[in-house]
């Protein structure tokens, strides 16, 4: 039947379609000029994470994110690289 292996590739391409449908969301709200709704906190970093980065540790930033949220290492690594690169 199903293996681990295609169980965790659809986990995968699950998470990614849900977190594009919450970035697709949160550009609409704020056209709509509402607050926008955080659908997908797995690409949001908390102020311990923020605060790591940018003292300049990501490899703990990522550890507390994985935790925090669950996320895989990959998904971690891209949300703290996509705020690295704002500082």
């Amino acid at each position: 039947m199903f293996g681990i292996e295609n169980l965790t590739t659809r986990l995968s391409q699950l998470e990614s379609q849900v977190q594009i449908q919450g970035e697709a969301l949160n550009a609409m709200a704020r056209q709509l000029g509402i607050d926008p709704v955080l659908v997908d906190q797995m690409g949001q970093l908390d102020a311990e994470e923020l605060s790591l980065v940018r003292a300049g540790k990501p490899i703990p930033a990522i550890k507390h994110h994985r935790v925090r949220t669950g996320s895989s290492l990959l998904q971690a690594k891209e949300a703290v690289d996509r705020h690295n690169a704002e500082f």
